[in-house]
């Protein structure tokens, strides 16, 4: 007896939405399925009209055509009037969400195999995620989310940083691209829950540690940190979100010392 297995995978940021459209890369995004030995890629790419899944304050629990189960990871928004309290949303994948899938063959009674995951960050080096998963011939239908810590920082483009100023930006985000605002009555990232901060090298050779605010007259997820940018070799920036403790990290050169 053998069953052909259909395999779905979702891929998520952790506190966030899945990635797609406004993710680093998503199309260098590398997903792999390894059964007995053999690895089998994945293909997982973004084609217009994709979305990210979406956010909402009800978990579905039934499938339907347009519809699928809501993710398991709930996405928690600081309440600054009541901390212990925060608002709960759950991510849904709907029509023409992105996702993997990819068909397999059950010849045993359960085989187990591993899901990997590479995916580019703008530093250079894949973030590696590995999951295991149990296939069995009683079961035709697998559904499986990756879930991917971290945070998203790049270097704002000068279309994205304002005319005239003489300050060191970051732009922080989820790894899933999805902005940080700072109306808190807007779900679901908001600057208050973000600890933005760089430790500057100065072409002097002198050292120390900046914290960036966050700039809500401009683009949003936009930090800055008042610098004379002219006179910094490198920064390492370093963001944190606090209530799901993701931590990122940037360096960025500037000029020789």
């Amino acid at each position: 007896m053998q069953t052909t297995a259909r395999i779905t995978v979702y891929i998520q940021a952790l506190g966030g939405k899945f990635l797609g459209p406004n993710a680093y890369h998503t199309n260098d995004i590398k997903l792999t399925l390894t059964l007995a030995g053999k690895s089998v890629p994945i293909t997982y790419k973004y084609v217009e009209g994709m979305n990210d899944g979406e956010v909402g304050t009800s978990f579905v629990y039934e499938n339907s055509p347009t519809v699928t189960q809501s993710s398991f990871l709930p996405i928690l928004t600081p309440n600054t009037a009541n901390p212990s309290s925060p608002a709960v949303n759950y991510l849904t994948p709907i029509e023409g969400t992105i996702h993997g899938q990819i068909e397999a063959d059950v010849s045993q009674e359960e085989i187990l195999g591993t899901l990997s995951a590479n995916i580019p960050r703008p530093g250079g080096e894949d973030l590696v995620l590995t999951q295991s998963i149990a296939l069995n011939r009683m079961q035709s239908d697998y559904r499986a989310i990756m879930i991917v810590p971290g945070l998203l920082l790049e270097k704002p483009k000068s279309s994205e940083i304002p005319p005239n100023e003489n300050s060191l930006f970051l732009l922080v985000k989820m790894m899933c691209g999805c902005p940080i605002k700072a109306d808190i009555t807007k779900p679901v990232w908001v600057a208050s829950d973000f600890d933005v901060s760089a430790e500057i090298f100065l072409k002097s050779g002198k050292r120390f540690t900046e914290k960036l605010t966050f700039y809500p007259d401009a683009t949003t997820s936009l930090f800055r940190a008042p610098a004379n940018v002219a006179d910094i070799h490198m920064a390492n920036f370093t963001a944190k979100q606090k209530s799901t403790e993701n931590i990122g990290f940037l360096s960025v050169i500037y000029s020789l010392c």
